[in-house]
């Protein structure tokens, strides 16, 4: 949408909150990882697990979340990106009230398996959701929302965790999970799909409500009309997708999915309360709660920073930044002859900074905007399976490796991966900041004619 700057911004905010309560609801059954691993472990725990089927619990997030992103994306354009939200708040919900009321690990991977189907929904959904409603001024800072409520997600279930029973902890991610399905329905849908969807009166309703004035509306009617009308007569979606028009796109955010996950942040996230050692300042409880706030905060500095410095430096300092902090990491506790036991926790802390300013919100905001509305849907679904299977990969090798060879090489790797990550994003990854969709979803051919 062409939205002139002047425009007050402010329902574009409350809407892509809006949509980011279900990224927080999947960001807390990632963030009770932590907790519950600790409590399931623990003398007193209400279902004693071993350190095998802790793995597998922590892992068996992602196979949900493998599975539920290509129906999601093939038949985004026939539900709507709103229907989907809900459905995956009742998803949610239900594998709360199942882990409420499990006696067995059994059950748990069950709820799991449901969070993870849940969590394909919404990281197929959400990127595009928020770049169909935001203007080009302020998309890369909206969609690093996404981010901030995944982090705010994991905040809250790091804070509340070790101090509370494990029920309790189920019931107070219970109740947020139905606070969030009540909260959806005043979710506006958006106007691409109401335009798609023939419902055009609706569509001018919504974007007169989230451009705060009724000044060229018709006018983006139409243009949404005719994005929608130069698709819709395109061939196979699939077969589009991996044509020489949009495969370099795909490439670019599959690659930027897989990079965002081989930071470690995944394993990090799930295993962080038994990855902190206490020290005399600070508890390995509290040590995870201030991981977990500092990540969340600097989310906002990126959203601060994204169309202002743009997406390339912010990537490409974030990729360094990650390496640099990763073969620290690995070398204090391959040699330790460093007699400083807070460093693991400083350069995890350094890490989730530099994470969070580029390789964490980075990949919502260039899935939400270089494909199309007819490849959308394909196209994110692709997306997020890739970035379901690079997570489960690490979230379950990360404690075998841990436990067979030690913590040491997981950084290694992940500080290789970070190193390869820097050279591919700087030889492929394009700036997008403040240009507008229209110009970003052109095939690749187009683009490149009309730079040369």
């Amino acid at each position: 949408m062409m939205i002139v700057c002047s425009r007050s911004y402010f329902n574009q905010y409350l809407s892509s909150i809006l949509a980011g309560i279900a990224v927080l609801c999947v960001g807390c059954t990632v963030g009770w990882t932590s907790p519950a691993l600790k409590k399931l472990k623990g003398r007193d725990s209400p279902i004693l697990i071993t350190e095998g089927e802790s793995s597998w619990l922590a892992a068996s997030h992602e196979i949900g979340h493998f599975l539920s992103p290509i129906p999601t994306g093939l038949l985004l354009a026939r539900f709507g990106r709103k229907r989907w939200l809900l459905f995956s708040s009742i998803l949610i919900l239900s594998g709360w009230i199942i882990v409420f009321f499990s006696t067995t690990v059994f059950t748990l991977y069950i709820a799991r398996c449901l969070f993870g189907l849940a969590m394909g929904i919404v990281f197929t959904v959400v990127p595009l959701y928020i770049a169909e409603i935001a203007s080009p001024e302020i998309r890369g800072a909206l969609s690093t929302f996404f981010q901030s409520m995944l982090y705010l997600g994991h905040v809250i279930e790091f804070s509340i965790g070790p101090y509370v029973s494990f029920q309790i902890l189920n019931g107070v991610s219970m109740s947020i999970a139905f606070i969030s399905f009540i909260l959806l329905f005043i979710m506006v849908e958006s106007p691409l799909f109401l335009v798609s969807d023939s419902k055009r009166d609706e569509a001018s309703s919504v974007l007169k409500w989230l451009l705060k004035s009724e000044h060229d509306v018709e006018s983006e009617v139409i243009k949404l009309d005719q994005m929608l009308e130069h698709q819709i007569s395109s061939t196979s979606k699939f077969k589009l997708l991996f044509s020489k028009a949009y495969f370099s796109k795909l490439v670019i955010v599959v690659f930027t999915a897989v990079a965002q996950r081989f930071t470690g942040m995944s394993a990090f996230v799930a295993y962080a309360s038994s990855n902190f050692a206490s020290s005399d300042g600070l508890s390995s409880d509290e040590y995870t709660i201030l991981f977990g706030v500092l990540v969340f905060l600097f989310t906002f500095v990126s959203a601060a920073l994204i169309d202002s410095l743009g997406r390339r430096p912010l990537l490409l300092f974030s990729c360094f930044g990650c390496a640099l902090t990763h073969l620290v990491s690995g070398t204090y506790y391959y040699g330790k002859f460093i007699d400083f036991p807070m460093l693991p926790f400083l350069m995890i802390t350094l890490f989730s900074i530099v994470y969070s300013l580029g390789l964490g919100p980075l990949i919502n905001t260039l899935q939400g905007e270089l494909f199309p509305p007819n490849l959308k849907g394909v196209a994110s679904s692709i997306v997020t399976v890739s970035h379901a299977t690079s997570s489960f990969a690490v979230t379950k090798l990360f404690q075998v490796i841990k436990s067979n060879v030690g913590i040491y090489l997981n950084f290694y790797i992940f500080a290789v991966s970070c190193i390869i990550s820097f050279i591919i994003s700087y030889l492929i990854v394009p700036e997008t900041k403040r240009l507008e969709l229209e110009v970003l979803q052109r095939p690749t051919e187009e683009s490149q004619e009309e730079e040369n």
